[in-house]
């Protein structure tokens, strides 16, 4: 008998978590959607800032790796 005492009281621990979380995203979703536009403008905005100088790093990280299997072919070398 305790065991379908523990499995209904489980049930219910469920169904009040559940509940929960459906009120929170309800919650979210009345929320005004202006907040959630200007974020992502903004993040929009530091990807066209930002987006440029990664674009350049990674060019010079992959020259820098061409040149290393180059410089390991000559004899000598490090």
């Amino acid at each position: 008998m305790s065991g379908f005492l523990s499995s209904i009281r489980n049930g219910w621990q469920r169904v009040a978590v559940g509940a929960a979380g459906l009120g929170a995203s309800g919650l979210a979703l009345a929320d005004d959607p202006t907040a959630f536009e200007a974020a992502v403008t903004s993040v929009t905005t530091d990807i066209g800032a930002y987006g440029a100088a990664l674009v350049g790093v990674a060019a010079v990280g992959v020259g820098f790796m061409v040149a290393m299997k180059y410089v390991k072919k000559i004899r000598g070398a490090a």
